[in-house]
Order: C-alpha cells, then structure tokens, then sequence
C-alpha cells in the first residue's frame, strides 16, 4: 500500500485510506523542508514550533499570552510551557510578566526569532510555489474547501456530534498558520 516510496511516485487512488495518503504527503512535505532547513545552515525547529513564531510574529503588535497560544492551537498549557521553554533556550522568544498582574506571562519573539521565523517563512513559500506549479486556482480552491469540510467533520466527530464552536472559531482564526 505504499504509494510514496522514497524517489518513486504512484498515483493516488481513492483504494487509498484518506488518513494514509495524507500522511504521506505531509511527510513528504517535512522531509522536502527539512531538507532545505539544513542545507540553509538554519536551527530546525518542530513544525509545532514554526506555527507558534508564525503566530507570535503575525501578532507581534498584541499582547500574547501563553493562554493565547492553548486556545489558538487547541494544546495543554504543559505542551505550550514545553514549546515556549525550549524556544526561550533557543534564544527565539521571551517571556515577560503583564503589567498589573504578574502571574500572568505574555511571549513575544526575539530579533533572533524574528529572523528565524523570515527565513523559513521563505523556505515555505518557495516550497508552497513548487509544490503546486501545475495546480490551478480553481484545484486549490477546491482544495481548502474539502480539507475545510474534513476538518469541520472531525471536529464535529470528536465532539460526539456536536461542533464544538471555539474549535472551529480557532480554525478560522489559525488556517492560515
């Protein structure tokens, strides 16, 4: 059932499983970044790590808390104390306490993840562009509408039925991280 051997190609077919064949592209995709992350000389970061600088730069004008950062990704405070630790290591953001209340903590990029976060904002894009250069406007729009209906659905699933409503208010609000 393998349809993406390393350096062979298959067409896809709907015999696949929807999760598999996702799967594989999404591999594809890290392996294709990865690649050119390391041939940039740039510090790899975990694609959940990418999304938080891409949000924390895209709302670098607001006061971030980590609470924030829970809600808009939909992960436990522990795994956002994790992600934020290991990137103030990395000397990519800083944690600082709000003003009038100190036990809560606001996160903010630093120059260096500012710089970190442009440069695979660049790799992206040029990987986006190649990805699907020979993909029309009206296939990609068709896309993000079914991927948009699957994701409505999961969610909807998960939630025994009923749609949980901060889920999808977080999609619309993170779709484009």
């Amino acid at each position: 059932m393998h349809n993406c051997e390393r350096g062979k190609f298959e067409e896809i077919t709907r015999d696949v499983p929807l999760g598999p064949m996702i799967h594989q592209i999404d591999r594809l995709m890290f392996r294709n970044l990865s690649s050119r992350v390391r041939a940039e000389g740039l510090d790899e970061v975990t694609l959940m790590h990418g999304w938080v600088m891409r949000y924390l730069y895209e709302n670098r004008e607001q006061v971030i808390c980590q609470k924030d950062i829970e809600h808009t990704f939909d992960i436990r405070r522990s795994t956002v104390t994790n992600i934020i630790q290991l990137m103030e290591k990395k000397g990519y953001v800083e944690r600082r306490s709000v003003p009038g209340d100190a036990r809560l903590k606001c996160v903010s990029l630093t120059a260096k993840g500012e710089e970190n976060h442009l440069k695979m904002e660049y790799l992206i894009s040029m990987l986006e562009k190649e990805q699907v250069i020979d993909i029309t406007e009206e296939e990609l729009d068709s896309l993000y509408r079914i991927m948009t209906k699957i994701k409505k659905n999961l969610i909807r699933i998960q939630a025994g039925g009923e749609e949980e409503e901060y889920a999808s208010d977080n999609f619309e609000r993170s779709e484009r991280i």
